[in-house]
């Protein structure tokens, strides 16, 4: 059951979640705080106190994303068929370039990612990237490829990042903005 609470000028909806946990954590998703606490739990209001300033802020970058994705201009001149291209030839640079080799590529609409790196070294890239700037359809395709070495996101990841992408941290932050500007709009994308 979903449930509201006030923290300082925000009005925040969550859910609880009780699992066979030991520990409690928050996450955050689809702009609802999920509180999952172990069976036999209760309290949560106690542990929402707890962590009133983490989930604050949290929740204040989440609405200056939304309020900038407002001013953000999608990329429409792009055809699916130019993209898939783009993506390949990206693969293709950026395998050379770290000496990996990527099995197979999908293309698929995502939910919650722009794309993924599986330990089978397939490549999936969410579609909707289509709809973004090249240089951050470059840094989602590298940062793919980055996992063929590291599959976590460890300091070597990050390392391996910024060899290429010393401005990782921005480029993340864009891509959090785009991903609210493309995220209710109802985009006809067709990977095939």
């Amino acid at each position: 059951m979903k449930k509201s609470i006030k923290i300082h000028d925000l009005v925040i909806d969550y859910i609880v979640l009780t699992r066979n946990v030991k520990y409690w954590r928050l996450e955050i998703k689809d702009e609802n705080l999920v509180i999952i606490m172990p069976q036999n739990c209760t309290m949560h209001e106690k542990f929402i106190k707890k962590h009133e300033k983490w989930i604050y802020k949290k929740f204040k970058e989440i609405n200056k994303k939304k309020n900038d994705a407002q001013n953000i201009k999608l990329e429409f001149n792009r055809d699916i068929s130019k993209f898939t291209n783009l993506i390949k030839e990206l693969i293709h640079k950026f395998s050379y370039k770290l000496n990996v080799k990527v099995n197979k590529i999908y293309f698929k609409k995502m939910k919650s990612r722009w794309g993924s790196c599986s330990s089978k070294k397939n490549i999936s890239i969410n579609i909707y990237l289509n709809y973004l700037p090249q240089k951050l359809i470059e840094y989602v395709v590298f940062h793919e490829i980055a996992h063929l070495l590291e599959l976590n996101h460890s300091k070597k990841f990050w390392r391996i990042i910024s060899s290429n992408f010393p401005d990782y941290k921005n480029l993340e932050k864009e891509l959090s903005i785009y991903w609210f500007a493309i995220k209710d709009q109802k985009l006809d994308v067709n990977p095939d």
